[in-house]
């Protein structure tokens, strides 16, 4: 009787003590996702890639469209797209007061919505947002038509698809009048 008192007061205390680990062990990852919660991502609003500011790698973009760059079409592309980044550039450099403040505001917005999980300025900084972007993205248009005539009075009529193809997936619907024929 005495053995078999003592069996089961082990085997209660073994599943006292094993269901007291596991709810200690509940409890510890528990107290780690307090002491480490996960923080969202910081707001990284991308002006340029929102207006479509695109800077071409001329070698990246000849081999897309299978143009030699050691042609004299090459060589003629390779001018067109280096003018091309040098007034996208000029544009970004002269607007670069307000495209920094753009951001800021957008990302100071996002920051103060996550915090208090109110959204209800969300149409009045977008509102503002369109307002100081909109001249910039008027004159990326006239310079984006002017460098669209150009490639592809340039190019052939298969190398001008590649070359679409090729923008559409840097994230920029290129020419922008010609792909809703499409």
């Amino acid at each position: 009787m005495k053995k078999y008192l003592l069996i089961v007061t082990l085997l209660t205390s073994f599943l006292a003590q094993s269901q007291l680990n596991r709810g200690g062990m509940r409890n510890g990852r528990q107290r780690q996702m307090v002491q480490n919660p996960r923080k969202a991502p910081e707001p990284n609003f991308q002006v340029e890639k929102y207006l479509g500011i695109v800077i071409y790698d001329i070698e990246k973009a000849a081999k897309k469209i299978n143009v030699k760059t050691s042609s004299t079409k090459g060589a003629q592309f390779s001018k067109l797209i280096t003018n091309y980044n040098k007034e996208i550039k000029e544009i970004r450099r002269i607007n670069s007061f307000t495209l920094r403040s753009t951001k800021e505001m957008m990302e100071n917005f996002q920051k103060k919505a996550r915090e208090t999980r109110d959204f209800s300025n969300r149409t009045k900084v977008q509102k503002k947002m369109v307002e100081s972007l909109t001249p910039i993205s008027e004159a990326l248009k006239v310079k984006d038509k002017k460098f669209d005539t150009a490639i592809k009075g340039l190019l052939s009529e298969k190398e001008y698809k590649k070359w679409i193809k090729y923008n559409r997936k840097m994230y920029k619907v290129f020419p922008k009048e010609d792909s809703k024929e499409e």
